[in-house]
């Protein structure tokens, strides 16, 4: 009991300190999976129509809510253009506060060549916050043997959800080592880099005060792909800023098709100082192909937290399910014949992995 009411005095301290609170937006264990709530510049990076749903279950001995849900559709489309849109909620506290938007993702290759490409992505959509005054309980109300035992003096809004309009863009590049009579040693290559900027117009979106703003969020990302033998070895890092917030996470996954496994690291920082430590992440999943032109991946994540919150906390889930036709194209009537002998080409031991 003690333990929640000390978080909810915590939470109340935050709610009721408006010019102390900068938002910051929930981030996943499994970027990799979640490309386009990254980087707009992702979207249809991988060819065809592509199916994602990401969830994250944070903190769950802690008595309240903090469940973040992602649902994407991206969509390859002729004459080097990609399309995507993407939904998301936030929930955190019990319900006391919700956060819900959807994007409409647009994207344009400008260079592409069957070992390269460099793609350029803009987002825009829509965003609500929603709080419930009702369930908040605020510090003047708690006794620190007895709990809640008062009235809050805090006076009510008489509003309880804002919203706006929020806009983000992003670049991403792409290529491949397609050249199969070199040494076996490193005889197969694929790498994604790119740079996502989310919050242009720094939207407001406090409930209390009228000049707090969402700060612009950065991120830096890349993955590579390395076929060894039959196993393909893929490390990845990303890090992400948003105003004095920071988090950079760095591991690798082992395929060997159809089951994979991984380990990662995420810092507060990347500078990786002992004193930063947030939390180790293992991940495992299975890549399932019943048709040649189809994937299925099922992936699942447990982080162990080793910040300060480790004795109340235990560990975050996360599970991705991620769907890819690669032989669908958008408007394939309209396709240009020359765009398709440039077509960007996967090899295919990455398919489903790139």
């Amino acid at each position: 009991m003690e333990k929640r009411y000390t978080f909810i005095l915590a939470l109340c301290l935050v709610m009721g300190t408006p010019k102390l609170l900068f938002g910051q937006d929930p981030n996943f264990s499994m970027f990799y999976n979640n490309p386009t709530y990254y980087n707009p510049g992702m979207v249809a990076i991988g060819n065809g129509f592509t199916f994602r749903t990401n969830t994250r279950n944070l903190w769950t001995p802690i008595p309240s809510k903090f469940n973040t849900l992602t649902v994407s559709f991206e969509a390859e489309a002729v004459n080097k253009i990609g399309l995507g849109v993407q939904a998301y909620t936030d929930v955190a506290g019990e319900g006391s506060l919700r956060t819900s938007g959807a994007n409409f993702q647009y994207m344009y290759r400008p260079i592409e060549s069957k070992n390269f490409l460099l793609q350029l992505g803009f987002s825009a959509g829509f965003v609500n916050k929603y709080v419930d005054w009702s369930k908040l309980v605020f510090s003047d109300q708690l006794d620190e043997v007895h709990g809640v035992v008062r009235q809050s003096n805090f006076g009510t809004p008489n509003f309880s959800s804002v919203s706006y309009a929020d806009f983000g863009t992003g670049l991403a590049l792409k290529f491949n080592n397609r050249q199969k009579k070199r040494r076996r040693f490193y005889s197969k290559v694929t790498g994604t880099f790119g740079a996502g900027f989310h919050h242009l117009t720094t939207p407001k979106d406090a409930f209390l005060g009228d000049q707090e703003r969402l700060p612009i969020k950065s991120i830096a990302h890349g993955n590579m792909n390395f076929l060894i033998g039959k196993i393909i070895f893929a490390p990845g890092v990303v890090y992400e800023r948003q105003n004095k917030f920071e988090t950079f996470t760095v591991g690798l996954n082992v395929i060997n098709k159809p089951f994979f496994a991984g380990f990662w690291f995420r810092n507060q920082n990347y500078m990786l100082l002992p004193k930063k430590y947030d939390s180790f992440i293992v991940t495992t999943g299975v890549h399932l192909s019943p048709k040649r032109q189809t994937t299925y991946r099922i992936a699942y994540s447990f982080d162990m937290t080793m910040s300060r919150l480790r004795t109340s906390s235990i560990g975050t889930h996360e599970i991705s399910l991620i769907i890819d036709y690669d032989d669908r194209v958008m408007f394939r009537k309209m396709r240009n014949q020359k765009r398709l002998r440039e077509k960007y080409k996967c090899p295919e031991d990455f398919k489903g992995f790139d």
